[in-house]
């Protein structure tokens, strides 16, 4: 029998009737033979709510205490599926993180898997039984705290299981019917990729692409996982099948993404030996800065970053804490990052002319590199800029 892996995300369990029609298609596969764990996020917006109601009761509450409350979430989605499904007589049990094994660090709102046990998974599989596995969520090893993997983790907890219980298949169910060459809210014509890279889908994920978590793609990456990405609103679709790269000799554009809200600041007096400092509180928080640039002006050092708006008063109050020499310049606040994913375009620096001449203004800034292409302009100008570039670089003359 093959192991299936599959992932729903919230919006495919938001309600009650949605975790019915989940359970039906989940119940089929179980059905055809096949042993099945499903790992679920919590129900449509509810991780934000629960969020919205600490924030009501303090500004900065304690991560201990929001990892806690988070982590309830998936608890909910995963008991009531797992009733559904018994409903329908398919013998099931549903597991917490800690339950199941997953063992991290203990950096709180943004753990690290260090292993997983799984002895609890393995003997229910092979009772042939149905198991749910809360999404998002682990337990510290050394000091038995609950903790969470980050925004989107559900998916980095389904690829890792995937990856120790040595699945046939990794199946990622999402409310969009694969993955689009753009954010088809602001492409509407933009098409789902029938198949993609690993890398590809990697460098999506890091610059703004929602899709799959970023940690838990590099996971599959590394151990070569095959994923689908898959609706669980249009069973027929076959979405995208992610798996092993083929090497080119020419550009090639797969599809564009973007983030907003960015701010692009200077620091200045920092020493390029102490910068790894500044960049490793703020994944402590939960942000990678999409660019990071350190140069020298008349003897004078600085850095240049450009990252999450919302970001900036934790980076001033780290350095104010911890680097009081450094300051902080705002250079631009309501960046926008416009990010080309693709391959071979140091072979064809055409491309990067050609990115750049169907903008209507210069860019900000602008970094390339082989398969990588980010155009920083100000957010407001997102909304034509995605569509003109998708239509340069994607239809009307596309890279391929």
């Amino acid at each position: 029998m093959s192991l299936f892996v599959q992932k729903y995300g919230g919006t495919s369990v938001g309600t009650l009737d949605r975790i019915k029609a989940v359970s039906e298609h989940i119940a089929a596969t179980y059905r055809k033979g096949h042993k099945l764990l499903v790992v679920v996020s919590a129900m449509g917006q509810q991780t934000d709510e629960l969020l919205d109601m600490a924030l009501a009761l303090s500004p900065r509450p304690p991560q201990r205490e929001l990892d806690m409350l988070l982590s309830t979430g998936e608890r909910i989605s995963m008991s009531l599926l797992a009733i559904a499904l018994n409903e329908l007589k398919i013998p099931t049990l549903s597991f917490t993180g800690s339950q199941t094994g997953i063992l991290t660090d203990n950096t709180f709102g943004n753990a690290r898997i260090k292993r997983i046990l799984g002895d609890r998974i393995r003997q229910a599989l092979d009772q042939n039984k149905l198991v749910i596995v809360a999404g998002f969520q682990g337990m510290s090893e050394e000091e038995k705290e609950i903790v969470t993997l980050g925004r989107g983790g559900s998916d980095l907890t389904a690829i890792a299981l995937a990856h120790v219980l040595k699945a046939d298949r990794c199946q990622i169910f999402k409310d969009v019917d694969g993955v689009c060459t753009a954010d088809p809210r602001l492409v509407p014509h933009a098409h789902v990729m029938s198949e993609m890279s690993w890398d590809s889908l990697s460098a999506l994920t890091w610059y703004g692409s929602g899709v799959v978590h970023n940690r838990g793609v590099h996971l599959a990456k590394k151990f070569k996982i095959p994923l689908e990405i898959r609706s669980s609103f249009n069973l027929e679709t076959s979405g995208t099948l992610v798996g092993s790269h083929r090497k080119v000799e020419k550009a090639i554009v797969h599809a564009l993404t973007h983030r907003q809200e960015q701010s692009w600041i200077r620091l200045h007096q920092l020493p390029a030996a102490e910068l790894h400092l500044a960049l490793h509180y703020l994944w402590t928080v939960g942000e990678h800065p999409i660019f990071v640039q350190q140069s020298r002006s008349a003897g004078q050092t600085r850095v240049d970053l450009v990252l999450g708006r919302k970001f900036l008063p934790f980076l001033a109050e780290f350095l104010a804490t911890h680097q009081p020499s450094v300051r902080l310049e705002t250079v631009e606040e309501g960046v926008g990052c416009i990010t080309v994913v693709g391959d071979g375009f140091w072979q064809e620096p055409a491309i990067i002319s050609r990115a750049v001449k169907t903008l209507v203004d210069e860019p900000l800034l602008l970094d390339c590199k082989n398969a990588v292409l980010n155009i920083f302009l100000p957010q407001e100008r997102l909304n034509q800029a995605i569509p003109a570039l998708h239509r340069e670089l994607l239809d009307a003359a596309p890279i391929n």
